[in-house]
């Protein structure tokens, strides 16, 4: 497939003659990466994770002799392993699939050489907003047994699930997680709706689940100071409209918190990515795969493992001769983890 369509674009006597006077769309304005994840890098190979527990009970009763009671330490190890996923993304880019006389990208002394040129400069801007959408997409919503619905999955039918099956996210570990018991779980009603109208929130669904995950979250959780409520859009507009009808007062004295939109205490992030990769990709035909979730953590249970966070900025572009093409590459190592059950708390 070539990287321009111009096929609706009609070559006028008073076309756009510099690229910058062209109207992009607006890319979607996402959460930082390190607002809702602690980043840990050097994962250059599968590389151990040690978790510790508590320490077990203490405190027998002296038992008033000359042998002293020894108390068991009590304390569990456990592992968890970094992958050191590989993600590579390459465009390559004719210059002959450009209009010739199209002005918006200007006079060309070689031409096929357009290494620098202001396409270039746009595919690369294009492109690295494309991979923030790429990392949160893989993050949380990568299988490593990804499959079509056709096929007893959950990703879209003739979506390609090779872009879901590098990383196993962490969805994919919250779910393993509370099957297994080891994280709590709420059930929003809407979820098992059988229709895309069905699925809707109903008024005051949303607060009703945030107060569920909130009550049954571990108290290390509830009383951490990082703790961060991460929701799809569709359960913040409802909260929302629940605040709106309980009228601005319960808005300022229940919301708003220095400026940042709270639940008891808590930081709410909207990730409206979920939402679109939802709707975009888990859709059966006839409703989405669990489109309002919420998520109750904090960034460091949920890390994402990296060689270098530098990496997924960086771009290579260089043009070939033989096949006189300019390329545009990027690759990069990329991981997710769960780390501690009792410092999650969701409802899906």
């Amino acid at each position: 497939m070539a990287n321009f369509n111009f096929d609706n674009v009609t070559l006028s006597p008073k076309e756009v003659s510099e690229l910058a006077k062209a109207i992009f769309e607006t890319a979607f304005a996402n959460p930082a990466l390190a607002e809702m994840h602690s980043i840990v890098e050097g994962i250059d190979m599968k590389t151990q994770i040690l978790l510790l527990s508590s320490m077990g009970l203490q405190g027998l009763g002296a038992n008033g002799t000359c042998t002293p009671q020894d108390s068991e330490a009590g304390i569990v190890a456990t592992q968890k392993y970094w992958e050191n996923n590989q993600i590579e993304v390459r465009i390559p880019y004719c210059a002959k699939e450009l209009p010739e006389l199209l002005k918006a990208f200007g006079a060309k002394t070689n031409k096929y050489d357009v290494e620098g040129s202001e396409e270039i400069k746009m595919i690369a801007s294009r492109l690295l907003e494309a991979l923030d959408e790429t990392i949160l997409r893989l993050v949380w919503f990568g299988d490593k047994d990804a499959a079509n619905v056709v096929s007893g999955g959950t990703i879209t039918n003739g979506v390609n699930v090779d872009y879901f099956n590098s990383v196993d996210g962490l969805f994919k570990q919250i779910f393993a997680g509370v099957t297994a018991g080891n994280i709590k779980r709420a059930t929003i009603a809407a979820n098992t709706g059988s229709t895309y109208n069905a699925q809707e929130l109903a008024a005051g669904e949303a607060l009703t689940a945030m107060r569920k995950v909130y009550n049954q979250a571990d108290t290390r959780l509830k009383n951490h100071k990082d703790g961060m409520f991460i929701v799809t859009q569709s359960v913040y507009d409802n909260f929302l409209d629940k605040l709106e009808d309980a009228g601005l007062s319960a808005v300022g004295q229940l919301a708003i918190n220095d400026g940042v939109m709270t639940y008891r205490g808590k930081k709410i992030l909207v990730a409206d990515f979920m939402d679109r990769n939802i709707t975009a990709y888990q859709d059966n035909g006839t409703k989405y795969n669990l489109p309002n979730r919420i998520v109750f953590t904090i960034p460091s249970n949920i890390p994402v493992g990296t060689l270098d966070s530098g990496e997924f900025k960086e771009l290579g572009v260089w043009f070939d001769k033989t096949d006189r093409k300019v390329y545009t590459e990027n690759i990069f190592s990329l991981d997710a983890k769960v780390l501690e059950g009792y410092f999650i708390s969701v409802a899906y």
